[in-house]
């Protein structure tokens, strides 16, 4: 959503969707209306008219529409110019400075891939671009490894004894997202075996101890009545011989 720190990104976003609206020039100022009597095409400039507004509004943070409602008149010309003079830092020194100042604070946060944190770094000085205090794209390269997590160091500092001619941003850039890639392959295939070894170290536990209980039960189910221990006492109720496998308590007197 469209702030004071992301005005510049999302404003070059914004022109994209207006310009697909036939709207741009509407905001900048550029089209004027119709006249009232060309009834055709005062509708077809309305219409873009309300996109331009909507797409504006609807693309601002609360505080930034907060900002558009208490503004004297809300075409959308006014307020495009109204964003570009509260949030256009490049307008000033002190605001090109504090870039400037954001630019070597950013650093690669855990969690982070290189493929987003690059472009963050570029959005960050696109405001500058013109100006005194630009950032160059070999400035941005030496910024890049001493932001980077540790894991990149030894890739880095290869990329960087390169000679000049082959140190451009895009090839540091797409070397960078490669060794990102390979990182996380063998992470992922040192996870697998992990996980491989820990499931069959289970399953043997598991089969032993089945077997085990398996062996055990066995030799209970094995047994025959009169072999069971604690059994060789009993008579049976019928025959009165001992040890017989009918032995037992009673179980019913003959009808």
């Amino acid at each position: 959503m469209l702030n004071d720190r992301n005005y510049h990104s999302l404003k070059r976003s914004l022109k994209g969707f207006l310009f697909a609206e036939d709207a741009f020039g509407i905001v900048t100022g550029t089209e004027a209306p119709p006249n009232a009597g060309a009834i055709a095409q005062l509708r077809d400039f309305r219409r873009r008219y309300g996109r331009a507004y909507s797409l504006i509004y609807a693309s601002s943070d609360e505080t930034t529409r907060s900002l558009i409602d208490n503004l004297p008149n809300e075409e959308p010309n006014h307020v495009w110019t109204a964003l570009r003079v509260s949030f256009d830092t490049s307008a000033s020194l002190s605001g090109r400075l504090t870039t400037v100042r954001r630019f070597h604070k950013t650093t690669m946060k855990p969690g982070t891939s290189v493929s987003a944190y690059i472009p963050t770094l570029k959005d960050i000085r696109q405001p500058l671009a013109g100006s005194q205090e630009r950032i160059s794209d070999n400035v941005l390269i030496g910024h890049l490894p001493s932001t980077l997590p540790e894991t990149f160091a030894t890739i880095a500092g290869i990329i960087e004894n390169k000679p000049a001619a082959e140190l451009t941003l895009d090839a540091f850039t797409t070397t960078l997202i490669d060794a990102e890639a390979s990182m996380a392959l063998r992470n992922d295939q040192v996870g697998t075996n992990l996980n491989i070894a820990g499931t069959t170290s289970q399953a043997l536990a598991a089969t032993t101890r089945h077997h085990g209980n398996r062996r055990g039960a066995s030799c209970r189910r094995g047994r025959k009545p009169y072999e069971r221990l604690g059994d060789s006492g009993l008579r049976c109720f019928y025959c009165t011989r001992e040890g017989n496998k009918e032995a037992g308590e009673p179980r019913g007197l003959p009808g």
